[in-house]
């Protein structure tokens, strides 16, 4: 197998609360790669597994959630999920904002690359199926049954529009 292109790599602060209420803050080593975002609680050597992965793909979401407090500490704090998976995420945090916005970057360009392959693959186009046999009380024609309707996809500045 071979081994993913690194991005991005460094300490950042994992923070989050326990099933009975406590929080926890903790050191580690985050990793992202072309398609994974990854932490360890050491910077890792060799074949170690990491402690936690999320896979990166188009449907990946950062989300900032600002400066908060943890134990005394101000860190800001994002979360990155998968909008198919949304409990499946991964909450990091920095000591100052400019660490933070370095992260959300990277991850926001790994991210776009993906959906701009997701373009580049065909899937450009989404096609909805016309798949009723009534239509207004009459019985379809065999052109109903094979028409649909193709929105082409166009992206401007991180909006999507769609056209007819």
């Amino acid at each position: 197998m071979v081994a993913s292109k690194v991005v991005y790599e460094g300490w950042m602060v994992r923070c989050g609360r326990r099933k009975i209420g406590r929080s926890y803050i903790h050191m580690r080593y985050f990793v992202l790669e072309s398609r994974l975002l990854a932490y360890y609680k050491r910077k890792p050597q060799h074949n170690v597994v990491p402690i936690k992965t999320l896979l990166i793909d188009g449907n990946c979401r950062v989300e900032d959630r600002g400066l908060k407090t943890h134990h005394g500490y101000m860190v800001y704090v994002l979360s990155i999920y998968n909008k198919k998976e949304k409990y499946h995420r991964i909450t990091m945090a920095a000591f100052n904002i400019q660490e933070a916005l370095l992260w959300k970057e990277k991850i926001e360009s790994v991210i776009d690359q993906h959906q701009d392959l997701q373009v580049a693959n065909g899937n450009k186009y989404i096609s909805f199926e016309y798949k009723s046999g009534m239509d207004n009380g009459r019985a379809a024609s065999s052109s109903d049954h094979e028409s649909h309707f193709l929105v082409k996809k166009i992206k401007i500045s991180k909006i999507w529009l769609y056209a007819l």
